[in-house]
Formats: structure tokens, sequence, C-alpha cells
């Protein structure tokens, strides 16, 4: 199964919320998806001044122990956060395809400067057809002291408008230079083509970053309670059972509302338009046959699901 890891930023209760980012106390849980299923497994709940990157291994680690038995972690994706040299080893030695994305190191910046332009090649949709004014260009590349070398795959794109910055005046995980900005992705999958690698990375996105959506705005996580840590710890987590729930409910409906949100399953499913009818000693409940015809397919997707033992 696939790993996303993403961080997000949410606040305490909304009267606090001013004092909340003066003290730069807010929160930054970082969540673990099974792109699969779109289960949350694990949660790392933390204050909104500590670093993204810290510990984020033992966080891996954390997540492949609340696995069922018999599921492994196989595909690792993590933002820049992420791009650290004991993940990437710890990858490498437990067959984890990983794409990351990478923090431009001077190493990086300096080859970007010599390329020509015919090293680089369009990156192509998911029909195969050029995007444009988008290219990828691909490098081996090593981090710190791990000797053994990674693709890094770097994407540039044209950009109009925006003041240009020397390659030497930036850091982190994106540079600007001669009318493009340039971003890499560091990855173990040699058998895969520059675009595949950007699409599938790309995907983490579409995947993480909505089901983070979802979590916050359905759910309640994007606002907690209080200014209690433990407390605020502990809500979130309750937040996360309950998306799950709804997260495996989502995989027993019919396939027209297999990907809805939740707030579309409150309407659809929960709050039907009928009428309580009461004829002799008997109560019926009289609504739509289009609605009748949802509601038993659902009880029945229901009935037919078999729960793991625990």
């Amino acid at each position: 199964m696939t790993l996303d890891i993403d961080a997000t930023e949410i606040i305490a209760n909304k009267a606090e919320a001013k004092w909340t980012y003066k003290k730069n106390k807010g929160y930054m849980p970082i969540v673990g998806h099974i792109a699969e299923t779109g289960q949350v497994v694990a949660c790392d709940f933390r204050e909104g001044n500590a670093s993204p990157s810290r510990e984020n291994l033992e966080f891996i680690q954390q997540y492949e122990k609340s696995l069922p038995e018999g599921c492994v972690v196989k595909k690792l994706r993590i933002d820049a956060a992420g791009y650290q040299k004991n993940i990437i080893q710890y990858c490498d030695e437990h067959q984890i395809d990983d794409a990351i994305r990478a923090k431009m190191s001077a190493s990086v910046k300096a080859q970007i400067e010599v390329l020509s332009e015919s090293d680089w090649f369009p990156l192509l949709n998911k029909q195969g057809e050029p995007i444009s004014n988008q290219q990828t260009y691909r490098m081996p590349h090593w981090i710190s002291d791990y000797d053994k070398a990674f693709t890094l795959v770097i994407q540039r794109k044209s950009i109009k408008g925006q003041t240009e910055l020397g390659l030497q005046e930036q850091a982190g995980e994106e540079i600007t230079a001669n009318g493009f900005i340039y971003r890499a992705i560091a990855t173990n999958q040699e058998g895969l083509s520059n675009n595949e690698i950007t699409h599938w990375y790309n995907q983490r996105g579409e995947d993480s970053e909505n089901r983070i959506k979802e979590l916050k705005l359905d759910f309640g996580g994007d606002t907690l309670p209080c200014s209690d840590f433990k407390a605020n710890n502990l809500y979130f987590l309750i937040t996360a059972l309950s998306y799950n729930l709804f997260a495996l409910m989502r995989q027993l409906l019919p396939i027209e509302l297999s990907d809805h949100r939740v707030t579309t399953i409150r309407w659809r499913v929960y709050a039907v338009a009928a009428k309580i009818v009461k004829t002799g000693r008997q109560l019926w409940i009289k609504l739509k046959s289009k609605h009748q015809s949802l509601l038993e397919s659902v009880l029945e997707a229901l009935r037919r699901f078999e729960p793991p033992p625990i």
C-alpha cells in the first residue's frame, strides 16, 4: 500500500485565534493516509512552532506498526520535510518505492546553471501530450554521507510577470531564474519515466491534501475546542477516528456515492425527505422510489460487510 504524509495547520478555538498566532502556538498535525483507501493510520499532533521535519522517520515507523497484520508499506510520498538521509536510506533498505520533494542544494543549482535547452524534455500529461511551458531533466544525486545515489527529477515551469532572483540567492525546495521556477523530486524508482514520477508524486496532493481538507472541514478538525495541548490532541484523534469510519462506509456505498464527501452523503442518505403515515394499526414511511432503492442498496452493502476479527 501507499503511504501519503502531509502536515496541516490548525488553531485553537476562534476566540483564541489571534492570540494563538501572535504567540506562535498553533498546532501542526502530521497525518499519514493510506492512498488506496483514504483512511488515516497515524497522526502526530505537534505544536505549530515545531519543525515539520522532526522525527519523520519515527512517524513512518509508527505508521507501519499501526497497520493490520499482513499489510506493509510499499510506496511512500512525502513533501520536502521528508527529504532526509535517514528516510531515503530506510526506503532503500526496506524496498519502499519513494517520491520525495527535494530541497535545492548548491550542487543541484550548479547543475541547473550549466544545462542547455537540449537537455530538457517536455513534461507530458497523462494522455501523452506535452504540457505547455513545462520540462524535466533527470540526474543522479547523493545526500549527506549516504553513498547510494538516487534519481533526481528536476521540473521547470516558465513564469511571467514575476521578479527573478539569482540561483545563489535562494534556498529551500524551489528556485527561480531565467524566467523559470525549478523544483525537484527525489526517487528510488529508476524504472519509471520523468512523467510517471511527476504525476505519481502529484497524486499525493490530490489524495492527501483533499482528505485533510475533508478531515478539517467536514469533521470539525479545522478549529480545536480549547488551548490545552493534550485535550486538543485527543479531540483531533477522535476526529480522525470519525473520518476513518466514514472512509470505511464510503467503500461500501454504491459506486455513484463512493467519491462524495460526507456533506453530500448526509443529504443523499441521512436527510431523505419522507412522510410517516398511519393506517389502522400500522405506520408507513412514504418516500420517492429512487430514495428507497438507494437506501436498500446501502443497507444491503452494510449487511454483507464482514469486519475482520479483533
